[in-house]
């Protein structure tokens, strides 16, 4: 597992030149003064596409209370649980957790986006006792009951620590099938639980809709990609794109999050319909505010996930706020405490996480590549 620090401690000052464009201020360090608490992201590769947006998001969010909650320094770790393997996520996010896990000034995990790295991670922090706030990672059972024996499963210590800032599959399928725009779908699943389980909701979301689901698309039916690989994503509608002209395909969250409108091309991203559970881009004033300042920090304009990983910063910090004044262990129960009491104010909107773990009023928006 490949792992990068970075550690924020940041004054009024570095904050001032932030806001001037230094991006530097934002990595920079400061003077630690009273207790010290660590906030760490655990992302797929986080120094590339929508997983550096959402880390920068995140920094750019602390370095806006100059690192700093009450009398506590909040210092940044980002993590890499990327495995070139997909069979080897689980591995790589359970050791992303466990470091977390060994950091005696842990405070949250924000992180791990998918299901099947969190299998490995939710149980662990779970037992460690750490709030986990995760930007994906949309399989049901982690909330729900699809097993017998979800989702208690999940959480060994008892109690809920995970929590989802974005609708979970059973969310997104309603979304899906809205943007398919026909009366009959194809359901095209990857292999594995995680696909399956989509596929399973869209099928579902599908009969609800009074929406047929046929074996064929011909040219007035939609495919439905249920998966998160972007290249297979792709070659689905390249493929859709020549056999049937006229059919549409839509892709999911995950394989917008993973960088698939990168990879559409010619008629496949004419008819491609993406759904994301970003914010769009510059739709509130809060946005666009929060787009200007990521501009001057960094010398680029922000991708739809930089909000998202922003936010869950603020609700992070915000639980934190709310929590201050207890030792180590009962900071820790509180923070959780804070957390799922919300509502949270952020860049993307108010924001409230139910007892279960999943967001209240989970939002999804279709758009063209």
């Amino acid at each position: 597992m490949r792992r990068r620090a970075l550690v924020l401690a940041l004054a009024a000052a570095a904050l001032a030149q932030a806001a001037c464009g230094n991006r530097e201020a934002i990595r920079g360090g400061g003077t630690t003064v009273g207790t010290t608490l660590t906030v760490y992201s655990s992302l797929p590769g986080p120094a590339r596409g929508s997983a550096r947006d959402i880390v920068e998001g995140e920094k750019l969010a602390l370095a806006e209370v100059h690192g700093k909650v009450g009398d506590s320094t909040i210092n940044f770790s980002s993590l890499d649980e990327a495995a070139e393997d997909p069979r080897r996520r689980r591995r790589a996010a359970g050791d992303a957790a466990r470091t977390a896990m060994a950091d005696t000034q842990t405070a949250a995990v924000i992180g791990t986006v998918d299901s099947e790295g969190a299998r490995a991670s939710i149980p662990l922090l779970n037992e460690a006792g750490f709030l986990h706030v995760s930007l994906g990672a949309g399989y049901p059972g982690f909330s729900h009951r699809l097993a017998a024996d979800e989702p208690e499963r999940w959480f060994p210590a008892g109690g809920r620590t995970f929590a989802r800032l974005v609708g979970d599959d059973r969310a997104q399928a309603p979304a899906l099938v809205r943007a398919a725009g026909t009366r009959r779908v194809v359901v095209e699943a990857e292999g594995g639980e995680d696909a399956t389980a989509l596929a399973s909701e869209v099928r579902r979301a599908a009969a609800a809709a009074g929406v047929k689901v046929v074996a064929e698309p011909g040219r007035d039916a939609a495919v439905i990609y249920a998966g998160e690989d972007p290249l297979a994503a792709a070659e689905v509608a390249a493929s859709v794109a020549r056999e049937t002209p006229g059919a549409r395909v839509v892709l999911p969250d995950a394989t917008v999050r993973n960088g698939v409108e990168d990879r559409l091309k010619g008629q496949a991203a004419r008819r491609t319909v993406l759904v994301s559970s970003a914010p769009e881009p510059g739709s509130t004033p809060a946005l666009r505010a929060f787009e200007a300042a990521f501009a001057r920090a960094y010398g680029r304009r922000p991708g739809p996930y930089a909000a998202l990983g922003h936010a869950a910063m603020e609700t992070v910090l915000d639980a934190l706020r709310r929590a201050a004044g207890d030792d180590q262990a009962g900071r820790r129960r509180r923070v959780q405490r804070e957390f799922f009491s919300g509502p949270h104010d952020t860049v993307a909107g108010p924001l409230r996480v139910l007892g279960s773990g999943e967001v209240a009023a989970p939002r999804f928006r279709a758009f063209s590549p």
